[in-house]
């Protein structure tokens, strides 16, 4: 590590993992990126302490170009697209699906137009992340709502066109549209049945339990403290941060 590099900067591997897909390659349209390495751990140093953009260590550039670009990618889906491209091979024998609440910073809101993808409960207001993994539960697919949003009302959104063999989840999406979905894409269905079903379902106890993969999963979302809670204003720079801490996970397994 040289002495310009900070304690938890992307090593070598994930660089040359990560760098072949960035914008400003010689050859593509437009400029050419001349920092886009030390662009990207300013990024990872914002979301990892939680810290406003203009704390940013100059070390990793003016915090507003650095912000700007951020914007830039996220509006051209160029984290999305990233991190499509690091799901490469998941392997889709399970497919499991959850939600996780995030409480606002008070500083999140006051967007224009009004408070994005907010709800209000008795700590506050929250954001929900609806997530899928796969059977090793690495992150697939991620969503952004506001707190109050039910569980199973974003659940086809996340299954859908994924060719997985099972679909695990919790009681809270036993719903007949989900049910029947799963079903007519060949899925098996590991889902308790509501208790006050008529007809309970049997489902896979032993597969059920191999569900706390995806709770993992959140443990490990959540250790950025700019996904534990919410600083952003826009719902779109908050997808782009927890999208931007799959791409990290996925470059510490694939690196």
């Amino acid at each position: 590590m040289s002495n310009e590099q900070q304690r938890h900067d992307i090593s070598d591997e994930v660089w040359n993992l990560l760098e072949p897909h960035l914008p400003g390659q010689p050859g593509q349209w437009g400029g050419i990126a001349q920092d886009n390495r030390r662009f990207i751990n300013g990024v990872f140093w914002i979301l990892r302490t939680g810290a406003p953009w203009r704390d940013l260590p100059p070390c990793y550039g003016k915090w507003g170009t650095v912000y700007q670009r951020f914007r830039r990618w996220r509006d051209k889906r160029i984290w999305e697209k990233l991190l499509e491209i690091l799901v490469d091979e998941p392997d889709f024998e399970w497919l499991m699906i959850d939600a996780s609440h995030c409480k606002v910073h008070p500083h999140a809101a006051g967007a224009k137009g009004g408070n994005q993808d907010m709800s209000r409960n008795k700590r506050g207001l929250n954001t929900k992340i609806h997530l899928a993994v796969d059977a090793n539960g690495m992150p697939v697919r991620v969503l952004i709502t506001q707190g109050t949003r039910a569980d199973c009302k974003e659940a086809i959104h996340l299954i859908d066109g994924i060719s997985a063999e099972t679909l695990l989840a919790d009681r809270g999406y036993d719903t007949n549209q989900i049910v029947a979905y799963a079903a007519g894409a060949g899925m098996n269905i590991v889902i308790p049945a509501k208790r006050n079903r008529k007809q309970q379902r049997e489902y896979d106890l032993y597969l059920y339990r191999l569900r706390h993969l995806v709770e993992n999963a959140f443990l490990h979302l959540k250790r950025w403290r700019g996904i534990a809670t919410r600083y952003a204003k826009n719902t779109a720079s908050f997808l782009a941060a927890v999208q931007i801490r799959c791409i990290a996970i996925w470059c510490a397994v694939l690196a």
